[in-house]
């Protein structure tokens, strides 16, 4: 039919290609990557710098590419001067503490004569010495042609009230100005970066105060300091003057102007236990003193702002740093994740993570931008193992459904040794030592045409459930089910030298399983499973035609352990065991695998033997002193058939009816002697 001129035209179908694109957006890869990169890239960031012992780590490793990688100074700096109040400064006077105010009033008056731009006084003026010494060093600094900055603190760095004014008074009166002499810390107690204020101080920082009153503007403000290298010659990086040296009478005025005119001097302690911080330069191993002093810190400030040196660091906690450590983690997980070699991968892996560490180092030797390396490189080898395990999980559970399809039809032990050796497939057998388990319910075929088909296949089911997790859990294998009996090997898909102790163990929670289960079902009308277990040489292999063959096993033994599992009946018992499976399961026991407990049968006539099979019995309900009076009545079957015939007959009258005690004693009643069984 026609549709009218203006009716709407119909939906249009969504385009195949959008939809394939959608469906590989969506796919099981891309979403597990990018559940890895997500997962792994927040891990990286927030641990490297939240986590403290992550955060130093990344921070110790920097610091040697910002240190020891970092180029030398081309010279000096000439522009800033440090005077070292050392121990030999000290001993000139009587006292240490505080510095003796004269002195320091006759430097700063020989720094003005020598045309020193300004000078900084890290020394904290908080509290009274002599008088007229007190007085000098405040007229020195008032007379001083140029600006002064002295140390400052508050509470904060444990000043008392009383120091606080005294503080506050020598600086009114002196005309200097303050500068909070407080170095910032990171959390592992290493100094690496500074800043210019602070929040409710009006002084600005020491470097930052002695910049200003120079004319200058502190420009970078705050940040990573960026510690200036000794020259290429081995020189320090800002000359450096013992304080007492320009007390010295010999010194002529030209040597004081060519250290000190037009320069910044700071004039600060040198001591081995006063005002040191450990710095990043602690890890330059060409240095002896892991400390510095704190006019060296204010030093490395002061220079760092006069040349605006800003150091460029993409840390994790910046965008730039973040962004590069999703990078790197995207780059491990889809190397993982892809389906290449994995001798490809790993070398991709090695290239990739090298080729970022030369560029860390590349950078750092032109000083910067710095990029995160810990967090990159980790989460770069994180993701890829989580996306080479998301890889093997993809690729095998196509796989895995393959072979839990076959496994219903197969032995899963033969799936899996199908998969691993191609040439399985192949007909022929060859010659082995196994152990065989036969099973049989006693009465199934009556109890089958009493039961609905669908209550006899749930009750079969579940029987055979239990009895193959039990098989499987003992290393055995299914070799096939006959209506409700089971015939199982050990051994077979694979050389084991406790095949026989695997057996009988089998045999023990197979009888366990049965019982319980046959009590549960005992309004079905269940019977008993009784058990054969047998080791022997058998022909174990492919046998059949080019196209339908069955992997099993072939020979006498085969034929014994159904036999074994036949003469129960006759015995009353449930479980028996021939002496070849039990002696091959006591040599490799152990103490954490033992062989279960095991009374002696007797030697049987088996039907198509013309040998009687010494056979044993596991019977799990017998106690050890019922099975100890047993095993001391069967001692006696080698004697006299009268003392054994007296010995079966108190025995049976101890306990409950026991099946073997009531067989020999019919026998010996009977006219019989010895152990052996029928024929």
């Amino acid at each position: 039919m026609t549709a009218p001129a203006d009716a709407p035209a119909p939906p249009a179908a969504p385009a195949p290609v959008a939809t394939g694109a959608l469906k590989r957006l969506l796919s099981p890869r891309v979403l597990i990557a990018g559940s890895v990169v997500l997962l792994v890239s927040l891990s990286m960031i927030y641990g490297f710098r939240d986590h403290r012992g992550l955060r130093s780590f990344e921070a110790n490793f920097n610091d040697q590419l910002r240190v020891i990688l970092s180029p030398s100074s081309a010279v000096q700096d000439p522009r800033i001067s440090i005077l070292r109040i050392t121990e030999d400064t000290l001993a000139l006077f009587p006292y240490r503490s505080p510095v003796d105010r004269e002195f320091l009033s006759v430097i700063i008056g020989l720094l003005d004569e020598a045309g020193a731009k300004a000078i900084g006084l890290d020394i904290l003026i908080d509290q009274a010495t002599e008088l007229a010494k007190d007085q000098a060093l405040i007229d020195a600094i008032r007379a001083f042609d140029g600006p002064v900055v002295t140390a400052w603190a508050d509470a904060r760095a444990c000043l008392r009230p009383a120091q606080e004014t005294f503080l506050a008074e020598f600086i009114d009166k002196s005309g200097a100005i303050a500068g909070f002499a407080t170095v910032t810390y990171d959390g592992d107690g290493v100094v690496r970066r500074f800043q210019s204020a602070q929040p409710d101080t009006a002084p600005l920082s020491f470097p930052a105060a002695m910049l200003v009153a120079a004319g200058g503007e502190p420009n970078p403000s705050e940040g990573l300091v960026d510690w200036r290298r000794e020259t290429a010659d081995g020189s320090p990086a800002f000359q450096a003057i013992p304080a007492e040296s320009l007390l010295n009478p010999q010194l002529p005025a030209v040597f004081l102007q060519g250290w000190f005119k037009d320069r910044l001097v700071m004039i600060g302690a040198d001591l081995e236990q006063t005002d040191r911080h450990q710095t990043s330069l602690a890890v330059d191993p060409t240095i002896s003193n892991r400390t510095s002093a704190g006019v060296l810190l204010h030093a490395h400030v002061l220079s760092q702002m006069l040349d605006q040196r800003v150091v460029v660091d993409f840390a994790v906690s910046s965008l730039q740093g973040a962004l590069i450590v999703i990078a790197l983690t995207l780059i491990g997980v889809m190397l993982g994740i892809s389906s290449i070699s994995l001798w490809v991968k790993l070398g991709g892996l090695a290239a990739a993570a090298v080729a970022y560490l030369a560029l860390a180092v590349y950078l750092a030797g032109l000083g910067g931008p710095y990029i995160p390396v810990a967090p990159s490189l980790l989460g770069f080898g994180i993701a890829f193992g989580l996306g080479g395990a998301a890889e093997a999980f993809l690729s095998s559970r196509e796989k895995q459904f393959i072979r839990q399809a076959f496994s219903h039809y197969l032995e899963p032990a033969m799936v899996d040794r199908l998969a691993k050796d191609r040439s399985s497939l192949r007909l022929g057998g060859e010659r082995r030592e196994i152990s065989f388990i036969f099973t049989d319910v006693a009465g199934f075929t009556d109890m089958s045409e009493q039961l609905e088909p669908e209550v006899l296949a749930e009750l079969l089911n579940e029987y055979f459930d239990g009895i193959s997790d039990i098989i499987a859990r003992n290393h055995g294998s299914i070799d096939k089910f006959i209506g409700d009996a089971v015939v199982a090997l050990f051994g077979a898909l694979s050389s084991e030298a406790d095949h026989a102790l695997n057996a009988v163990r089998c045999a023990e929670q197979m009888d366990e399983f049965a019982e319980e289960f046959r009590k549960r079902k005992a309004h079905l009308g269940l019977g008993v499973t009784r058990i054969g277990v047998h080791s022997g040489s058998a022909s174990v292999g492919n046998f059949g035609g080019r196209r339908r063959f069955d992997y099993t096993a072939m020979g006498d033994a085969m034929n014994t352990a159904a036999r074994l599992e036949s003469i129960n009946k006759a015995l009353g018992t449930r479980v028996t065991v021939s002496a070849a499976a039990r002696a091959a399961a006591i040599r490799n026991a152990s103490a954490q695998k033992p062989v279960p407990e095991l009374r002696p049968v007797g030697r049987v006539m088996l039907k198509g033997k013309a040998e009687p099979v010494e056979v044993w019995n596991l019977d799990r309900e017998t106690s050890e002193q019922q099975r100890r009076r047993y095993e001391d009545a069967f001692e006696t079957l080698k004697g006299p058939r009268e003392a054994a015939a007296r010995a079966f007959a108190r025995l049976a009258e101890l306990g409950a009816p026991d099946p073997l005690v009531i067989l020999h004693a019919r026998r010996l009643e009977a006219g019989e002697t010895g152990d052996r069984i029928g024929g």
